[in-house]
């Protein structure tokens, strides 16, 4: 769904949702922060009902009652709103099959006619006879090529019809997995994108993955307000789409941290995926609105680890998160690969 609320409506939001979590004790997560800022904002009523009826109750806010609060007041519309768009689709499917069928019905209804008034003309000799054959003829040709001409309209309109459909499938599949501040895939489209490569083996074995966090970023917020570190996080995604390879799934983690799925590739090749990144990082330069500032500091640390036959997916988020905590511990602005001893590890050095 759309948020229709600028930055100051939407900071005061985040002021009171972040309360709500924290006196129930909720970790401020992506799937939290979403069921509290829409509650707050009352964007969605139905999830406002069940969250006071709750309340109400004294229920616990359990993470699988979370999980599921998301998924039936959050995701689902998305969903609902794909499905609807399928349902005109199948409607429209049938309603050209049903023209089709009787403009074949027509069709031959007129090849039948046609082949009797030329049977007949080959047997006759009667000048007034074989003129009502030729008019009957004409007559028949006439009715044809109209039904023709109005199947032929009815095709258009229907091919209008469907390309508007595919364009809202193609929306609402955006607002499901991409991320509209970055333009990259978000964090639901990384699970499932993550699941799939790790479903076979021989892919599995080649998957590394980077996560990357911008340096110091609640600096950028703090100093010089939420525009300049949205335009932070938008400029990431834009050196992420523009310098990752075609085997590379570029996503927006949550907040500032970033997520990059390799696929077919060994960790020297997700290290150097990461250190062109970093380096593109540096050569950033955002200028800070209605002052002479130029924001010309900005960079990320990056963990690498590379997928091993066996574990699950949590173990691989958790080896490259530990690799990237190795980088801001060792720094930050640097490259850190899980996979290597700690003293022999390549590292980029504060460009």
């Amino acid at each position: 769904m759309d948020y229709p609320e600028d930055i100051a409506k939407a900071a005061e939001f985040l002021r009171s949702a972040v309360p709500k979590m924290v006196e129930r004790q909720l970790p401020a997560n992506p799937i939290n922060y979403a069921i509290w800022y829409n509650y707050v904002a009352k964007h969605k009523p139905a999830l406002c009902d069940t969250l006071d009826q709750m309340i109400e109750n004294g229920e616990s806010f359990t993470p699988e009652k979370c999980k599921q609060l998301f998924l039936n007041h959050i995701v689902n519309l998305d969903m609902e709103a794909q499905q609807a768009t399928m349902g005109q689709l199948t409607q429209l499917t049938n309603q050209l099959i049903v023209q089709l069928t009787s403009s074949a019905e027509g069709t031959n209804a007129y090849d039948e006619t046609l082949q009797d008034n030329i049977a007949k003309l080959e047997n006759s000799t009667d000048i007034g006879e074989i003129n009502e054959l030729l008019t009957h003829v004409l007559s028949s040709t006439q009715a044809i090529s109209a039904a023709n001409k109005q199947f032929q309209q009815q095709i258009n309109s229907a091919s209008t019809e469907i390309n508007q459909l595919k364009k809202q499938l193609q929306q609402a599949q955006n607002q499901a997995y991409v991320d509209t501040l970055t333009q990259l895939y978000n964090r639901h489209a990384f699970d499932e994108q993550l699941d799939q490569f790790l479903l076979n083996d021989a892919v599995a074995e080649k998957t590394c993955l980077i996560l990357a966090d911008l340096d110091h970023f609640k600096s950028f917020n703090d100093n010089y307000g939420h525009l300049i570190g949205d335009r932070v996080l938008q400029k990431m995604g834009e050196i992420i789409t523009d310098n990752c390879p075609a085997n590379c799934v570029g996503t927006r983690y949550g907040g500032e941290e970033f997520a990059i799925i390799v696929t077919n590739a060994d960790t020297s090749a997700a290290i150097e995926i990461a250190e062109i990144l970093r380096q593109r990082l540096r050569q950033l330069r955002v200028k800070v609105k209605n002052s002479e500032k130029v924001l010309d500091n900005i960079s990320a640390s990056f963990g690498v680890a590379q997928f091993e036959i066996g574990e699950g997916k949590m173990n691989l988020i958790d080896r490259a998160d530990k690799a990237l905590y190795d980088a801001k511990r060792q720094g930050r602005n640097r490259v850190v690969c899980w996979s290597q001893p700690l003293k022999d590890q390549p590292t980029s050095q504060a460009g």
